[in-house]
């Protein structure tokens, strides 16, 4: 896939079908300083292991295996967003979770909508926040008026005092099928058992640099519910720049987080990663997301081409 929309074009090499997307890639890293070997966004994390068990009204939902199994083990991933390896955990930004279960992959951030609506955006994006002048944002929300609503929770939001503590959210919606074959367009979060109030930004600053991956064993084993959020019939189900009206939420499983790990090969995370008995979002940023996720891993590794 190349990440090439009627407003934005990536500039395309013929004798290398990826190479518009190596090029993308090395846009975002100069946008966000990132250097070979590291990842683009949310480089700075930690890994944990445990396992998924899944309520019985789950399966009703979804005939996806996870959701029949008694119990799945589970790699994730927790992350900070902003400044690379040499960032501060408590900077301004949003934070991850990623979940591996099974064929499952569960990309999940403390912001429950997004900036933009598609890869080329993004970049945009990086590059108007990155240069720290507000004349830039400004400018970029004029022409990019629905990326309003990410920015005030952005700005609204406090440093967080563990990762264990806050909700994280899939920004697309995910279709659950049924045995019937019926779908349920849904966006999905993990909701903690035991939310942490938020820290102060001097209380934060004056952690370690790196507090929140060196506290969270202490953490540990920590709890997450997996809920289905259901849209109200006027929401734009497929924009992941805009919130859901609608109230209803089912809970479909228990996530258990129990040892925290410097993991030696972390999984390469793809929210695009479905199994049988779920439906992919539908809109443009989630398949440029995952397009740029696996160039991105090749960017990591030094090779030139992404395939």
């Amino acid at each position: 896939m190349r990440l090439e929309h009627p407003e934005h074009t990536v500039a395309t090499v013929p004798n290398d079908p990826h190479d518009d997307d190596t090029r993308f890639v090395e846009q975002l890293a100069a946008a966000t300083g990132a250097d070979r070997g590291q990842r683009l966004l949310h480089a700075r994390g930690r890994g944990a292991t445990g396992d998924f068990t899944p309520y019985r009204q789950a399966a009703r939902l979804s005939a996806a295996e996870v959701f029949a199994a008694a119990r799945t083990p589970v790699t994730a991933r927790f992350s900070s967003t902003l400044g690379g390896n040499d960032g501060h955990d408590g900077d301004p930004g949003d934070h991850g979770l990623a979940v591996r279960i099974g064929e499952l992959d569960l990309v999940m951030f403390t912001l429950p909508v997004f900036f933009v609506r598609n890869g080329p955006d993004m970049l945009a994006f990086l590059r108007a926040t990155g240069v720290g002048d507000p004349a830039a944002v400004a400018d970029f929300v004029r022409h990019h008026p629905e990326a309003a609503t990410a920015l005030s929770l952005a700005e609204q939001a406090l440093p967080i005092t563990s990762f264990t503590g806050v909700t994280y959210h899939a920004v697309h919606a995910f279709g659950l099928v049924d045995a019937a074959g019926v779908t349920r367009w849904a966006r999905l979060s993990w909701r903690p058992l035991q939310p942490l109030p938020a820290l102060t930004a001097a209380s934060a600053q004056a952690q370690p640099r790196d507090y929140l991956a060196t506290e969270l064993a202490t953490r540990l084993p920590a709890r997450f519910e997996l809920t289905a959020h259901l849209p109200d019939v006027d929401d734009d189900v497929h924009d992941p720049t805009q919130l859901w009206t609608g109230q209803e939420s089912i809970p479909l499983g228990m996530l258990t987080l129990t040892e925290a790990e410097t993991l030696s090969s972390e999984p390469d995370f793809d929210p695009m990663r479905l199994p049988d008995g779920m439906s992919a979002p539908q809109d443009q940023l989630s398949k440029d997301r995952s397009t740029i996720y696996r160039a991105a891993r090749r960017y990591r590794a030094g090779r030139v081409a992404c395939g």
